[in-house]
């Protein structure tokens, strides 16, 4: 029951990462296009290039975003016994959420923290069973169940 609460609290935060990206293209693409049919000396058309590029790469990360909140709401009816993408683990302090980035945020006490498999991090847990401990930073940290 915790998983599926924490992931629906994870696709909200991406909703608002996607929103945001959205609102970026949709800038640029009205910059890019205000500045093409104006542009008539070099250093306008250079400011058209670079609103082009911007929104290209806005465009990238947000087909990127899209994707990660596809694979999140897959993971709504799966259950993990392994630390792998779209695993949850439980820790006495904190949730981690394998498999896209969002930021911390507050479930029940604890902070949910989410992260690829190409973060860092993964690294740590990624060969941990139920029952062993963990550094993050500082904390010294018990796996309580993985699901």
């Amino acid at each position: 029951m915790e998983r599926k609460k924490i992931l629906k609290r994870i696709i909200e935060e991406q909703n608002n990462i996607i929103e945001n990206l959205e609102n970026s293209v949709a800038r640029y693409k009205i910059a890019s296009n205000l500045e093409e049919n104006s542009a008539s000396d070099p250093e306008e058309l250079s400011h058209q290039a670079e609103a082009k590029d911007m929104q290209l790469r806005y465009e990238n990360m947000l087909r990127i975003e899209e994707q990660n909140l596809a694979f999140v709401e897959t993971e709504m009816e799966e259950n993990h016994t392994e630390i792998e993408n779209g695993a949850l683990i439980s820790t006495e302090k904190n949730y981690l959420f394998v498999g896209i980035s969002v930021p911390v945020f507050e479930f029940e006490g604890k902070k949910v923290v989410s992260f690829s498999d190409d973060a860092p991090i993964f690294k740590i847990v990624e060969d941990k069973k139920i029952g062993d401990t963990i550094m993050m930073g500082d904390q010294k940290l018990e796996i309580k169940s993985i699901n």
